[in-house]
Parts: C-alpha cells; structure tokens; sequence
C-alpha cells in the first residue's frame, strides 16, 4: 500500500510539473503577442507622425526666406537640409527638405563622377572605380561592357535574374539592384555620426536617417548637375541661402517616433514644386525606410 501510495504521489507530481510547464509557456507565448502588438501600435503611431511630418513640409513649400519677424526658425523652412523638430502630443517628428539640384544626377554621370561620390562614402580609390565603371553600365543605353563593369552575361554568372536597365533609374533606391551596392553602402547606416556633424545640425539625428557621405545623399536621379556639390562649410552654414524654385524637385525625410519608446519610422518623400497646381505639388516617389 505504501509504494502504491508512493507511485500515487510521484505522478501528482509529475502531473504539477505539467500543469506549471504548460501555463510558464502560455505565459510567455502570451506576453510575446503582447509585446509583438506594443511594437506594432508603436509602429503605426510613429508612421502617423512621419506622415504628419511631410504634411507639415508640405505646407511650408514656397516660404518667402525669413525676415526675421518670425517667433521662432521653425515658423519659416527652406529646402537647405536643416532638421525641424515638430512636437504632438504622443511623440515627435524630425522633417528635412533638400533640394535635388543639390546632388549629382546617376543618370547624367559619367564614371570618374560617380568615382568621386563613391570615395565619399569610404570606399577605396580600386573599389570606387571598380563600382563606378559597374553603376554607368547599368544607366548606359549600350552593351559595352567598360574596364571593370558588368553587362548581362555577368548579371547571368552572379545568378541575378535581371540585366542592366540599360536605361534611366526611375528612382534613386533602384541603385540597389546595381551588384555591389549594399544598402549599408546607399544608405550608410552603420557608421556612427561624427560630432562635428551633430554640432552643425544643432542635435543628433536618428540613426535611421541616411548618413550625409552615402549615395542616398549625394545621388539623385532628378535635374542636369553633372558634378557633387561640396558640403557648405560649418562656419557657413548660417549664411546659405537655398530657396524655393518653381519646378525644383524636393527631397522631404520625415521621422517619427512616439514618446513611448521605439520603433521610429522614416519616410522619404520627393515631390515636384508646381505652385501654379492645384495644390501646389506634384509626388514624384515615396518609400517607408
């Protein structure tokens, strides 16, 4: 009686164990689903921010340059890269607005040119020629295939089911379908933003905005510059003066994030400047980052 009693014992035990494993894994399965729809709250609220961030950039398109009268600098933007802060009640956005004018057109281009950007983002003078010669076979309308660039048969050999456009990009991120152009390298996220870069723009940027020296910044795929405009000199930077062109191409960044804590999100947005438009404006290309 006394091991039926012990056997009786062990298997209530057992069945314990059981009952405490299954409800520790519901319970962790459980505040995983939670955490998963905190992250995707979060996630829409900071896409509503971001897009309260372009509609913010949208209504200042034309702004006279400041006199001087105004409140404060957030109540005047020109399209000159500076960050504004726009603050909501549940959380933030950081807009930039850049003109286009300002970057070298990929599609104009030639190879010692896309070299020069290249070696901006920290690649070696081999590797930047190397790439170079790979990106202008990519826009060229021929098949010759340059020094160091591909043409289809090479697409072919890397098992890329796609050849060069042989033609205009449409839009800047399709550099990413260029073989040896990584989003770490179009974007280039990952290096950590220098202090001096911080000091110019007045605070630190989210990491999630491309870095200044990347493609995304010194590339376009819009207007006839044929050569990088060298970055304006930090002692300088209150004295530039870019204004608002009738029928200049715009690059809008807009970041939001809610008080709450991550995920942030950034959305890039360029548009047209059509002030005799209907509303002024004409969407050339949006992506979510």
């Amino acid at each position: 009686m006394k091991k039926e009693d012990g056997v009786i014992v062990v298997a209530v035990l057992w069945v314990c164990a059981l009952i405490m494993w299954f409800a520790m894994q519901i319970g962790a399965e459980t505040r995983l689903q939670g955490e998963e729809q905190i992250h995707l709250l979060r996630k829409s609220q900071a896409m509503h921010l971001a897009i309260g961030g372009c509609y913010e950039a949208l209504a200042r398109l034309g702004q006279a340059l400041p006199t001087g009268l105004e409140r404060k600098q957030e109540d005047n933007w020109q399209p000159d890269g500076r960050p504004h802060l726009i603050e909501y009640e549940t959380g933030e956005a950081v807009v930039l607005v850049e003109a286009e004018s300002r970057k070298l057109n990929v599609n104009l281009a030639q190879p010692d040119q896309l070299k020069r950007a290249l070696l901006r983002t920290g690649l070696d003078d081999a590797a930047a020629e190397q790439l170079a010669d790979v990106i202008a076979d990519f826009v060229d309308q021929d098949d010759l295939q340059r020094l160091h660039g591909a043409e289809k048969d090479r697409y072919t050999q890397l098992g890329l089911p796609y050849g060069p456009f042989n033609g205009p990009l449409l839009s800047l991120d399709q550099l990413l379908l260029v073989p040896g152009v990584s989003s770490q390298l179009f974007y280039g996220h990952g290096r950590e933003e220098t202090a001096e870069e911080a000091s110019r723009l007045g605070f630190t940027l989210d990491p999630l905005f491309p870095q200044r020296n990347s493609l995304f910044h010194l590339l376009t795929v819009h207007g006839n510059n044929r050569t990088i405009v060298d970055e304006v000199l930090e002692e300088e930077l209150d004295e530039r003066v870019v204004t608002w062109e009738n029928g200049g191409v715009y690059r809008i960044l807009s970041l939001g994030r809610v008080l709450t804590g991550p995920p942030p999100v950034l959305i890039w947005l360029t548009i047209r400047f059509t002030p005799g438009g209907g509303q002024g404006y004409q969407v050339l290309h949006r992506k979510v980052l």
